[in-house]
């Protein structure tokens, strides 16, 4: 609401402050007045007071001065205007009864009748005895002659004297009575004016088309309901009235009415009075009415589509779209949880790590889709031996794992892992073909091998591997004696601490590619090529340094590098190419790395739109605040963040909502049959639908064929990369490519 006080004008400003301004208010001004008249009085007809008259007038005139320091001091202005009147009615009082000093009681009314007039007539009553008053005082002074009834008859100048200051002092009680009037009017007329608004506002709101309003009384009983209220619900027009809150649906309503009761905001799953099961988005609050009653205003949103949404992703996010197994994140929860019900009663269980011997014939010499059935056959062969309590997923690609619990021995899993192998070996028909497949295992036990879920399905690939290596069809237990990859690891771990003095490390380069078909950006991969070791991999030698910590001064290499490389591209007027750098977890966990990227900018001269950080989804199982802190702070720099191979590790959508993401990066394990599975298309359909409504732009990893890019663009991805445009190269490869772009 406007404020008022801006819209007076300076008389209407000084006469509204007469009535509180320290020094000169009208209860101020009002007191030296009078004590001038009462000082005029006393020394006019002094010799005519008898003594104790004196001492009335000495005692009130003292009164009403030390009341004017008194007011000073305490700002109570009602109570030094209480003590001012009663001063003055009782000096008066004694001058007109006691005193007799005036034989015409005419000039008594000069007292009673402003009461009378201010309290019966408001401010026209001021008006009209000010009128009367000053025309009596014009008389008086025009007809001299009939000063004869006054009481001091031989002293006109002082008899007009004494009524020119009581008119000063209604004069000026009677301005600063209509403007305070007229200012609480203009006061009233506001809050009219927005009452109005407010109550046009609630009938807007009430009478929502989009949402369900209704209002209870503190008995819960429903006083009003919108339309949209008795359609959502069931009811006819009218029907939700006088009903209890409890009725309104016929199951699900308790969480409503707690809610309710606590005056809480949620969610809930209710059934409708005709059968019908929605999901409820509701807040409620209290109102007050005139009366001073309380209601409960509760306003409801159907969210059952958007649950619907967010149940399909939540599924697709868990389970594998394929085989209809667990994936990935599952088995994680479920060893998890194995860990912790083991550690509290002291058992132990087993991983199995199953990969599926000559897979890669079928897929190879019969295709995708024959492949995809024989992943679904073992699928369920797998599932229909799994026990009660036992847990199988997929992992990814042609691999499974189980999840062995209540061992009774060594001999307990052998007999359960062979008659698996023996069930997958068995012949895959489909269409007429028979598919000829086995299986290699490893097995690793909690506690003995490994103490973390990571661990105990890295120790039972190992051992995996180990039975592959042996023979197809077997299955090894982990151990670390016979085990020559932990030997390679511990080679790589401690070869990897001179990887960058030694001028180990290098850097390729793979376009990624705008919609549009222009080159965009390039995406830094790391390779190590050792004199003794060879081309390592950095699927095998990112995992050990991520292990022992030399990521963090490896990854600080491949920023330093990536943006050198960027900076010399922007040189040559390819200034519109964006770096992506993938970044480890141990990262971005790191207080350091703002400072390092922000250093490494400076360094190069590079504005933070020059530069995107690609994190895995493996980020999420630390420090979560610590990343949303370090991510919004890269987004003040102007540095872009994405989730890489989104979909196939830590994946928890609540993340993307409560982190400050640029864009994802679809994994290629969802693009590679885009074309030949509907559900790959649903899910990264899923997906691009998702970020698009959260604002973030996607790009698609592992495009290797036209078929998949058509079908990626009718979904209106962002951007892709794969093979299908280049390989990974050189820096100067990548700087011919881009001429010949040109």
């Amino acid at each position: 609401m406007q404020n008022i006080n801006s819209d007076r004008n300076k008389i209407e400003n000084f006469f509204i402050e007469l009535r509180t301004s320290k020094l000169f208010s009208i209860l101020n001004i009002t007191s030296i007045i009078y004590s001038i008249v009462l000082i005029s009085t006393f020394a006019a007809v002094y010799g005519q007071m008898p003594i104790y008259i004196v001492a009335t007038h000495v005692i009130g005139l003292s009164i009403v001065i030390g009341n004017i320091f008194l007011a000073y001091k305490t700002e109570n202005i009602p109570r030094s205007a209480g003590i001012l009147l009663f001063c003055m009615l009782t000096i008066h009082l004694v001058n007109i009864t006691i005193v007799g000093g005036i034989n015409n009681p005419h000039f008594a009314w000069l007292f009673i009748f402003p009461i009378l007039a201010g309290g019966t007539l408001g401010w026209r009553g001021q008006i009209f005895f000010y009128i009367c008053c000053l025309l009596g005082t014009i008389y008086f002074y025009v007809v001299p002659e009939s000063i004869n009834l006054l009481s001091d008859n031989d002293n006109l100048g002082y008899t007009l004297f004494t009524r020119i200051m009581c008119l000063s002092i209604f004069t000026l009680i009677m301005l600063v009575y209509y403007f305070t009037l007229n200012e609480k009017m203009q006061h009233l007329q506001k809050a009219l004016d927005l009452a109005s608004f407010e109550s046009d506002l609630f009938l807007g709101v009430f009478n929502s088309k989009a949402q369900s309003v209704i209002m209870t009384n503190q008995n819960g009983q429903i006083e009003r309901a919108n339309a949209k209220s008795h359609e959502m619900f069931g009811f006819e027009q009218g029907q939700l009235l006088a009903l209890p809150i409890s009725q309104i649906c016929s199951s699900g309503i308790e969480n409503l009415c707690t809610a309710i009761k606590h005056r809480q905001s949620t969610e809930a799953k209710v059934t409708t009075h005709n059968g019908q099961t929605i999901w409820l988005e509701y807040t409620t609050m209290s109102v007050i009415d005139e009366d001073k009653n309380t209601h409960t205003l509760i306003t409801m949103e159907d969210i059952s589509i958007r649950k619907n949404h967010e149940a399909e992703l939540s599924y697709l996010a868990r389970f594998d779209h394929l085989t209809r197994l667990p994936n990935r994140l599952s088995l994680q929860e479920k060893l998890n949880e194995a860990i912790a019900f083991a550690k509290t009663d002291s058992q132990e269980f087993a991983v199995v790590f199953f990969d599926l011997d000559k897979f890669k014939n079928v897929n190879d010499i019969q295709g995708h889709q024959a492949g995809d059935t024989v992943l679904i056959k073992v699928a369920q062969r797998i599932q229909s031996l799994n026990k009660a309590n036992d847990f199988v997923a997929r992992f990814g690609g042609d691999e499974f794992v189980l999840v062995i619990t209540n061992i009774q021995s060594e001999k307990y899993v052998t007999d359960q892992v062979k008659k698996i192998q023996d069930s997958i070996s068995k012949p895959i028909s489909n269409a007429g073909s028979d598919y000829y497949v086995g299986s290699s295992a490893g097995v690793a036990f909690y506690p003995q091998d490994a103490q973390t879920a990571n661990d105990l399905i890295q120790k039972a690939d190992m051992a995996m591997y180990k039975a592959k290596s042996n023979g197809r069809g077997q299955y090894q237990f982990y151990s670390i004696e016979h085990d020559e990859n932990i030997k390679r690891q511990i080679k790589l771990s401690s070869e990897l601490n001179f990887a960058i003095e030694r001028d180990q490390l290098n850097l390729l380069y793979q376009p990624i590619y705008h919609i549009d078909g222009k080159i965009c950006g390039a995406e830094a991969l790391v390779r190590w090529n050792h004199d003794e070791l060879g081309i390592v991999s950095p699927n095998e030698f990112i995992p050990v340094s991520e292990e022992n910590g030399l990521i963090v001064p490896i990854g600080l290499w491949v920023l330093d590098e990536s943006c050198r490389v960027i900076r010399h591209w922007h040189d040559l007027g390819y200034t519109h190419l964006v770096m992506s750098v993938n970044v480890s977890y141990r990262q971005i966990n790191s207080d350091d790395m703002v400072k390092e990227v922000q250093r490494i900018l400076t360094k190069y001269q590079l504005s933070g739109a020059s530069l995107i950080l690609e994190l895995t989804e493996r980020v999420f199982a630390d420090d979560l605040k610590l990343v949303q802190r370090n991510i919004t702070k890269f987004t003040e720099m102007g540095v872009q963040t994405a989730i890489d191979d989104f979909g196939v590790g830590y994946s928890s959508l609540s993340y993307l909502k409560k982190t400050k993401f640029s864009s994802l990066k679809i994994d290629r394990d969802f693009i590679k049959d885009i074309d030949s599975n509907s559900a790959s298309r649903k899910l990264c359909s899923a997906i691009t639908t998702m970020a698009s409504g959260l604002g973030l732009s996607v790009t698609a990893e592992g495009v290797e064929t036209n078929e998949q890019l058509q079908i990626l663009t009718a979904m209106n991805i962002d951007k892709y990369q794969g093979y299908l445009m280049s390989k990974p190269i050189e820096s100067d490869a990548f700087e011919a490519l881009l001429s010949n772009s040109n």
